[in-house]
Parts: C-alpha cells; sequence; structure tokens
C-alpha cells in the first residue's frame, strides 16, 4: 500500500512538474519548446490535458505573430540575406504547423477547443524565391562581368551562385553560362623538376614523384600540367629545385664482444671423503648438476648507407610574379643493417643474442636515392596543398 500512494504522488509530482514547465517555456518565450513539448505530451491521447492545450495554441499564436512581423519587415529589403531568412522562417511555420495539424481539433479533457490560425508558406516562400533569385541575378551580372575580365575568384562565386539558385528554383538551369564561370575559375599550375645538383637523376625517379598526384589534375579549382601546353598561360608554376643529392659509400664498423657463463651440463656423482658415491638415506646414489664454464666472441659488422636530398619548392604567381611560396624540404634516406657472426659456445650468449645474421648487399646509389625521392614526394605534395592558389 505504502509503495502504491507512493507511485501515485511521485507520478502527480512529474505532471505537476510538466504542466509548470511548459506554462514557464511560454512565459520565458521559448515558444518552440513549449510546442515540442506540448505536441510530445498530447500526441496519442484520449484525453488530453487543458495545460497543455492553452500552452500550445498560446505558444504557436505568439511565435507565427513574431515570425510574422519579421518577414513583413526583411519583405521591403533589397539584401539577398533577408529574403533567405523569409524562406528560412516560413519554413519554421511550416514545421509547426505541421507537427501541429494531426492533433486537430485540439478538445481539451474539460471541453476547450483551441484555435489556430495556419499561414500560407507556400506562397510566401514562392515570392521568396523569386524575389532571392532576382536579386541573385543582379549580383550574378556583377561576377560574370569580373569573371570575363580575368578575376578567377568572381567565377568561382559565380559558379557557385548558379549552384545555389538552381537548388532554389529547380527550373533555373544554366549550363553553358556554369560551364563557362567553371573554365574562367580554374588555375592552370605548371610542375616541374629542376636538378641543380651534380647528381644525375633518371627520368623514372622524377616521374614517380610527378605523375601519381599532378596527372589527375587533383583540386576542384587547381589543374596541373607536367609539361606546357600549346596556347596555355600558366596562372602559377611550381618548380622543385634539387639543390644537392648526396651518398656515403658503403660503410661498416665492426664490433667485438666476448661473453663468459657458468651453467649446467649434465649431472654427476657425489663422491664422499673415501672416492666412493655417496648414498642417500634410501640408499639412492646422490647425483648434483655438473656446472661448466663456456665462452662465446660475437663479432657484429654494423653496416650503414645514407641518401641525402636537398631541394627548395618555390611557387610563383605568374601574372604578378609574386613568389607565394618558397621553402626547403631536405630528407634522408638511411640503410642500416647489423650481421652477426658468433665463435665459440653460443650457451655463453642470452637467447635473443643467439641468432647469426648474415650480411646484407648494399643498395646500389640509385636504388637509395629513388628511395629518397619517396620520402620527398609527401613532403612536395603537402607544400602545394597549403599554397594559396588565388588571386
Amino acid at each position: 500500500m505504502k509503495n502504491l500512494i507512493y507511485i501515485s504522488l511521485s507520478l502527480s509530482l512529474s505532471l505537476l512538474t510538466s504542466c509548470a514547465s511548459v506554462d514557464k517555456m511560454v512565459e520565458s518565450g521559448d515558444y518552440d519548446g513549449a510546442i515540442r513539448l506540448a505536441t510530445q505530451k498530447l500526441a496519442g491521447k484520449k484525453k488530453k490535458k487543458e495545460e497543455y492545450v492553452i500552452a500550445l495554441e498560446k505558444g504557436f499564436e505568439k511565435i507565427t505573430r513574431q515570425d510574422m512581423a519579421s518577414i513583413d519587415a526583411w519583405s521591403n529589403s533589397n539584401r539577398a540575406a533577408d529574403w533567405e531568412a523569409i524562406i528560412r522562417t516560413a519554413n519554421n511555420i511550416q514545421s509547426r504547423q505541421d507537427r501541429i495539424e494531426p492533433l486537430l481539433p485540439l478538445v481539451s479533457e474539460n471541453g476547450y477547443q483551441a484555435k489556430f490560425t495556419f499561414v500560407q508558406t507556400d506562397k510566401i516562400i514562392s515570392e521568396a524565391k523569386d524575389k532571392l533569385v532576382s536579386l541573385y541575378e543582379n549580383r550574378l551580372i556583377e561576377l560574370v562581368k569580373a569573371a570575363r575580365a580575368g578575376n578567377k575568384a568572381s567565377a568561382r562565386e559565380a559558379y557557385d551562385l548558379l549552384n545555389r539558385m538552381r537548388s532554389i528554383n529547380a527550373d533555373y538551369v544554366r549550363p553553358e553560362l556554369k560551364e563557362e564561370m567553371r573554365q574562367l575559375g580554374i588555375n592552370h599550375i605548371i610542375v616541374a623538376v629542376e636538378n641543380n645538383s651534380q647528381a644525375f637523376i633518371p627520368n623514372s625517379v622524377v616521374d614517380e614523384l610527378l605523375v601519381n598526384d599532378f596527372a589527375r589534375n587533383n583540386g576542384d579549382w587547381n589543374r596541373f600540367y607536367l609539361s606546357a601546353v600549346d596556347g596555355l598561360v600558366p596562372d602559377y608554376s611550381i618548380k622543385l629545385k634539387i639543390q644537392e643529392i648526396y651518398v656515403t659509400p658503403d660503410g661498416g664498423q665492426e664490433r667485438r664482444a666476448d661473453y663468459s657463463k657458468e651453467i649446467v651440463d649434465g649431472w654427476e656423482y657425489v663422491l664422499d671423503a673415501r672416492g666412493n658415491v655417496l648414498k642417500d638415506s634410501l640408499g639412492n646414489d646422490v647425483k648434483r648438476d655438473k656446472l661448466v664454464r663456456v665462452n662465446a666472441t660475437v663479432l657484429e659488422l654494423a653496416q650503414s648507407k645514407k641518401a641525402l636530398v636537398r631541394s627548395r619548392v618555390e611557387i610563383v604567381n605568374e601574372h604578378t610574379g609574386q613568389q607565394i611560396c618558397s621553402e626547403n624540404i631536405e630528407v634522408e634516406e638511411i640503410f642500416s643493417h647489423v650481421a652477426r657472426n658468433i665463435i665459440g659456445d653460443d650457451r655463453a650468449l642470452d637467447p635473443n643474442m643467439r641468432a647469426r645474421i648474415q650480411p646484407l648487399p648494399f643498395p646500389s646509389e640509385s636504388d637509395l636515392i629513388r628511395d629518397a625521392f619517396r620520402g620527398l614526394k609527401p613532403k612536395f605534395v603537402n607544400e602545394i596543398r597549403n599554397a594559396n592558389f588565388s588571386y
């Protein structure tokens, strides 16, 4: 019985708290919060609590009046942002109406019937879209003029604006102009490697450095070329200047270490003072571990060879002559290997030292340089990705 009373009190308190909170939302101006809470509490209920019905009616009336006042104020504007706000606000009004409509007619358990005045948002949105497209048209004319005069930023903005206008009005399709703006907005960028070192760099190494990342013309507005194109005036040029390539000779350093350890090597009988085999209390021969000292010498050969590539990436705006990037890039490729030979008894060594390791053939200079260029590539590409190709 006590549990039933407790549950009943808890439910009553919960209902009172919910009603109080929805009223407080309306009083504080949180009309959308009140509408969400009230519709949740009323949906699917046969008995509609009057507090939620009244709160929903009042909250909807206030927020609709407030939104319509904003729409009226914005409708005198010639700013695209204000007409975009009209569309967003009208969509919000419609969303609330869609939430309330399934509850209509809305009558409380006490017989109170709420009244809602719905807005014809489709007309508002349609007129706002027409006005917005008209304003965008004026802006588009300015952007197209600037783009045709060589302003790539304007061409890209015009391209994006055409997409925006199409999203507002599906019938607004201007494919020729859109393609023209796309072409005018593209940066044409020549990429080249300049070898200023004394070393020979195979063409295959240069091809591997460039072709995979740049031949794909990556980037929405950046198109890369690995050689000059007839009739094309580049907007930017990128040069990777190889300043120095240095490869060390095959090298090795010998190390010798001696090890000694006392180990168990079988067993032996324990003799008494007379030299006889000692017996235990049961008459059995007494045995013990046989300890011996073993020795080993470890000969190690530390092989090493490295290639060092020093370079500089320079990016130039071909229209202004301005250098927009000039960064040093240095990479080092290291071949390192330790060979091991063991003389003597390897039981004198820890288990991890007992493996014999054969020397490896040293890589050729060309192989080591190729690997160094593979390490250079991501750094080179990263510099280009971080460059600001805009003017």
